[in-house]
């Protein structure tokens, strides 16, 4: 059963991510709202993941929100790439099932070319997420949100 997430501003400020949305919406009635994430392996062992909200302004630029989990286990690289796809997955249908809110797009970290690790999951992650009936990026395409959580990753 999926727990609803604290989301923060870039400033920090919890917010609740419904009603943020909304607000955004209200006042951007253009905005485009993707859901997206990435991960990291960092040196203590410990594996951070974010899950980042991205409302696109037309061409006015981005702003986004994000949920930071720590999760001190242990595991291979496939496992961390599986734990993004069902963080964002598990996040995006919570979302789509508690709101009247429509999605843009949901953006995976993953790339589309067969040379890197993460194509392993494109099938999966494509159509997990096609599955809500909401568009699906991957790398190189456009990931709006997934460069938002990339930053968030190698700021911190």
């Amino acid at each position: 059963m999926f727990m609803k997430k604290v989301f923060r501003t870039t400033q920090n400020q919890k917010i609740d991510i419904i009603s943020y949305t909304l607000d955004q919406i209200k006042n951007n009635p253009d905005t485009l709202i993707y859901i997206g994430g990435d991960s990291k392996l960092k040196s203590n062992g410990t594996i951070v993941y974010y899950i980042v909200v991205a409302y696109r302004y037309g061409k006015r630029g981005v702003h986004y929100v994000y949920n930071k989990e720590v999760v001190d286990r242990k595991m291979n690289k496939l496992d961390r790439l599986m734990g993004e796809i069902e963080r964002i997955m598990m996040f995006a249908t919570w979302f789509s099932e508690n709101s009247s809110i429509r999605l843009h797009a949901i953006d995976f970290d993953i790339n589309q070319d067969k040379k890197y690790y993460s194509n392993k999951l494109l099938n999966l992650a494509v159509g997990w997420g096609g599955s809500l009936g909401i568009s699906v990026y991957t790398k190189p395409d456009e990931v709006v949100a997934s460069k938002a959580a990339d930053y968030l990753i190698n700021k911190g």
